[in-house]
């Protein structure tokens, strides 16, 4: 299957993120919300979106005006996927409004089309459910920033087809992506619960007052994150143990103390809310930059890092 025409169902930072890409790509684009105002700071974004990755010669030179009339504008889902031959939804994570969009979407999408969710965390098995077309409906995850970052999650609902998912997965590839397809349904799939388990851990040792915030960024920046974009969890053990095996046989132990200790909270405690945002405005970086400023140099250091990365 050709895809050539893409729909951007709303232009959230995420949905931004998905135009930036796909324009970037040589895609026709349709952005779609619900108000002109959104769209114009929208469209703001995914131009300097499109100017970043022409500055680090992501793109070539030109190439963020030209990704840019490749995009229209549109408030109405309707019109926006009507020519469509991929949708990527990116509205907020709420299954009322997502099925009311989903539901749209089937309505007026060619039959042809796949229809993707941008969803962090729900199940497309409830979603799908208010389509007449659910075989067509999937969940693609990207990580942010979506232009930047190669990994999404491709999940799919009991009625997805295999050719969906197949495709969707095909799709990606051609994009540059590198797609996880995911063998079964859970809530936040992969990376969200790897998040979710690391900041419940992180946000209790503030809590206790182990460490403030920005040592335990620290420890994790200049530790484990130095070395996790090379070796996943799995392969860690697996040299840290001098082989997964003895891994398990000398540690276990070791591993059940500390797990045994571990908060099992799934609400973020008052106190702790309270400790962590004062925790994180105190920080050197906070202080000093804006939301813009450290989101400009967290982009600016994943390109070196992922220069490096692919050199290998």
């Amino acid at each position: 299957m050709n895809i050539n025409r893409v729909a951007c169902v709303g232009a959230g930072l995420i949905g931004q993120g998905w135009a930036t890409l796909f324009s970037s790509k040589g895609l026709d684009v349709v952005l779609q919300d619900v108000s002109e105002k959104i769209l114009e700071k929208a469209t703001r974004g995914v131009r300097s979106n499109l100017m970043f990755l022409e500055t680090n010669a992501l793109i070539e030179p030109g190439g963020a005006e030209a990704a840019l009339k490749r995009i229209k504008l549109s408030l109405s889902i309707g019109e926006a996927v009507s020519y469509a031959d991929y949708v990527q939804e990116s509205v907020p994570d709420d299954y009322d409004f997502k099925k009311k969009v989903f539901r749209e979407m089937d309505v007026n999408a060619p039959h042809h089309a796949i229809l993707a969710s941008s969803s962090s965390g729900l199940l497309m098995t409830e979603i799908q459910k208010v389509t007449a077309n659910p075989q067509r409906c999937v969940l693609v995850h990207p990580v942010l920033p979506v232009y930047l970052i190669p990994l999404v999650e491709v999940v799919g609902g009991e009625q997805t087809s295999l050719e969906t998912a197949t495709i969707a997965c095909d799709f990606l590839k051609k994009l540059g992506k590198t797609p996880a397809l995911l063998k079964r349904e859970v809530s936040g799939y992969i990376v969200n619960r790897l998040q979710a388990a690391l900041l419940r851990e992180a946000i209790d040792l503030v809590d206790k007052g182990v460490a403030n915030a920005e040592d335990i960024d620290r420890a994790f920046c200049m530790g484990i994150g130095l070395r996790d974009p090379i070796i996943g969890p799995f392969l860690r053990i697996h040299l840290a143990g001098g082989g997964v095996e003895e891994f398990i046989k000398n540690y276990s132990q070791s591993y059940h103390h500390r797990w045994k200790t571990m908060e099992t909270w799934t609400s973020i405690p008052s106190s702790a809310a309270k400790k962590i945002v004062r925790g994180v405005k105190e920080m050197e970086v906070v202080r000093k930059k804006s939301l813009e400023e450290i989101q400009q140099w967290r982009d600016q250091m994943l390109v070196k890092l992922m220069k490096v990365i692919r050199e290998q």
